[in-house]
């Protein structure tokens, strides 16, 4: 909605309803699992002021969850989640000649009901007996200005959360970059991050999991360096990052028990780098469409964790090297097709049963095909997808096979 001036106001509301298999998603033991969720989401954002901007947001969403451990009998295996999520923020941005400063703040309200997550009810409310809660309050300062050909960022967030009992935290961050000519941009940055364990790391607590009400928060650095290069027919990146965390939130598995429990780590350190380099083939060979490109990109990552001896169910499986190419061109004036071919390795293994006996397999490297085509009469367009061309067979994350070739299609419509 467009208000007078500079003045706007935007709202939205959204609906999800999904319901599918998982399959030995949560654990081998049980593969015939089965999932349910729908999710309702709305806010209002209002942005007025033009020198002066005042940005004021409420949102609200819930989250309903009906997860059946064993699909075929789902007495006593069934569990319900309603999470509620809602806030408002507030933000104030100033533009004078000496940059730009921006104050702001958030407060959001976590909420749960399960017969699963969270502490004993006083009195159940329909199939729930479980509820928690807590309050998540913010303020943020930051002032970005620029010189010459340098611009600089710096900040901080003043955090503080209800399941932390009075402790504030202090997150700073800076960015520069810089310019030596036009199409190149050097840049850095540093800051420091929180992440709080979610209702599931503290309470999930069945056959196979054992969630941890003590678990402490995790925190973060981070600090990357690059270069970017962009031309009006090619573009590239390089890219360097390191991570240091402690306190790292995961699963780990208990061979006493069989179970996996949630666990804080001591540290979790990661390095990488990230690099890619995109042409605009229609600067070259017009007949191909203004949306024809060839584009490269290729991650690779290290890490190491001190994981006390234990086995990790999630740190340690990380994305090692992934190898990306997308080629985007027209093949009649009418017809688009997108091309995305993907290589990757991950490290870690999952879980398999071999003559009744759990092992640890490692994750195998594996490459896949996608295909997607886009048929444009007037206002309607058809949509043809090929996943996993040549069917691959591969394991991503856990030990749920992934989909082997499937087909999708769909028809959109353009009002005028």
């Amino acid at each position: 909605m467009n208000l007078k001036e500079n003045n706007k106001l935007d709202f939205s509301l959204g609906y999800n309803d999904k319901r599918y298999a998982a399959n030995t998603f949560y654990s081998y033991k049980f593969p015939d699992q089965y999932e349910e969720t729908q999710t309702y989401i709305t806010s209002v954002k209002g942005e007025f002021g033009s020198r002066l901007k005042i940005i004021p947001i409420v949102y609200w969403s819930r989250h309903h969850d009906r997860f059946d451990l064993i699909r075929s009998n789902p007495d006593n295996t069934v569990n319900y989640h309603r999470n509620d999520t809602y806030g408002g923020n507030l933000i104030f941005s100033y533009a004078s000649i000496l940059g730009t400063t921006s104050l702001g703040t958030e407060v959001r309200r976590e909420e749960i009901m399960s017969n699963v997550l969270g502490k004993t009810m006083v009195a159940p409310h329909r199939r729930y007996t479980k509820y928690d809660a807590r309050t998540n309050t913010s303020v943020g300062l930051e002032h970005t200005a620029g010189w010459q050909r340098f611009l600089l960022s710096a900040g901080v967030l003043i955090n503080h959360n209800t399941l932390l009992n009075g402790t504030y935290k202090f997150l700073p961050s800076v960015n520069l970059s810089y310019r030596p000519a036009d199409p190149l941009k050097i840049y850095t940055s540093w800051s420091k991050s929180t992440r709080m364990p979610t209702f599931t790391d503290l309470y999930y607590t069945t056959e196979t999991h054992e969630g941890t009400e003590g678990l402490e928060p995790e925190y973060s650095q981070s600090w990357d360096v690059g270069l970017k290069y962009n031309t009006s027919a090619v573009s590239a990146y390089l890219t360097g990052f390191m991570m240091w965390g402690r306190n790292v939130i995961d699963w780990i598995q208990i061979p006493e028990t069989g179970k996996d429990k949630s666990w804080n780590h001591t540290k979790v350190n990661t390095q990488g780098i990230e690099a890619g380099i995109k042409f605009r083939l229609y600067r070259w060979i017009p007949a191909l469409g203004e949306r024809s490109a060839l584009s490269a990109d290729y991650t690779r990552m290290h890490q190491e964790a001190d994981t006390q001896g234990e086995l990790s169910r999630y740190a340690q499986n990380y994305l090692r090297d992934k190898f990306t190419v997308k080629l985007n061109h027209q093949l009649f004036s009418c017809l688009d097709l997108d091309w995305y071919f993907r290589i990757q390795k991950r490290m870690g293994g999952y879980d398999e049963l071999l003559n009744g006996e759990k092992v640890i397999m490692p994750y195998p490297g594996f490459s896949t095909l996608d295909v997607r085509m886009n048929y444009r009469y007037k206002d309607v367009t058809f949509h043809l997808t090929m996943n996993n061309l040549y069917n691959t067979t591969y394991y991503d994350l856990t030990n749920t096979p992934q989909a082997g070739f499937w087909l999708a299609g769909g028809v959109s419509y353009t009002l005028r």
